[in-house]
């Protein structure tokens, strides 16, 4: 007769409830939701073991089944968030290397994105001169505007890439929370730039505070790794997409 080991039944009810949360966070398919790969990094948190190699396989396992970085690290930091935790630096960073190592993962345009899952630069001013020349209006009327978020804290060096992915995450993660998807988007080294117009009145502060809010709990809780209070500028979009592109190149690091 098998006797189950101890510990057995909350590490059940734990998987239950990671995945009820993802899930009523916006996981997109919640069937694909399950893995194998998710009950031993259950296990590892729920008895404070080391996470990094069950983290690992599962950015492997996401990366196979076409879930996002963002999507799948949002996942696990729901799971610590359960265990009334705050996921390590080395876990997200063992996740991330292992998703975007992953051969057969995402699109490859996807994954180039980087960290935060925004566009690059050249993507975001491509999407801007559509705007520039009425082929995408962003469904809104107005003037044309530009958002400028700023996270930097100060330099960071080559050495702490494991500080600039998680920047990266957390404010990809709240642009994507405070924009929605009719805004172009743009993201550079802890700097996001958004087009968006002036009218309806009030849909681009409304983004704004909301970006504002959610960066200001993130940076509460991350305080050598996200600027606070962080800076967000609203300024008329320049003339046209060369001006425009040198504007963003100002912040690109010297």
């Amino acid at each position: 007769m098998n006797k189950r080991p101890a510990g057995d039944d909350a590490l059940g009810t734990l998987c239950a409830r990671w995945r009820r949360h993802t899930v009523a966070e916006g996981w997109r398919m919640p069937e694909d939701w399950s893995a194998p790969a998710v009950v031993p990094l259950a296990h590892a948190v729920l008895h404070g073991l080391p996470a990094e190699a069950p983290a690992q396989a599962l950015g492997t396992a996401r990366a196979l089944a076409d879930v996002g970085i963002t999507e799948g690290l949002r996942d696990v930091g729901t799971l610590y968030e359960l265990c009334s935790e705050t996921i390590p630096l080395s876990v997200t960073l063992a996740f991330a290397a292992a998703w975007e190592t992953t051969d057969t993962g995402p699109d490859p345009e996807v994954a180039a994105r980087g960290m935060s899952g925004l566009p690059q630069h050249a993507e975001f001013l491509a999407r801007a001169a559509d705007v520039y020349a009425g082929i995408d209006s962003t469904r809104e009327g107005g003037s044309l505007l530009l958002v400028t978020i700023d996270g930097r804290v100060g330099k960071i060096g080559a050495a702490a890439r494991l500080v600039r992915w998680k920047r990266d995450v957390l404010l990809g993660e709240a642009v994507r929370l405070a924009f929605s998807e009719n805004y172009p988007t743009g993201y550079r080294d802890g700097v996001a730039v958004v087009v968006g117009r002036s009218e309806p009145a009030g849909h681009v502060h409304a983004a704004v505070v909301r970006a504002r809010a959610t960066l200001a709990s993130l940076a509460e809780k991350n305080p050598s790794i996200l600027r606070a209070p962080i800076r967000i500028t609203v300024q008329p979009l320049p003339e046209d997409v060369a001006a425009l592109s040198r504007l963003i190149a100002q912040h690109d690091p010297a």
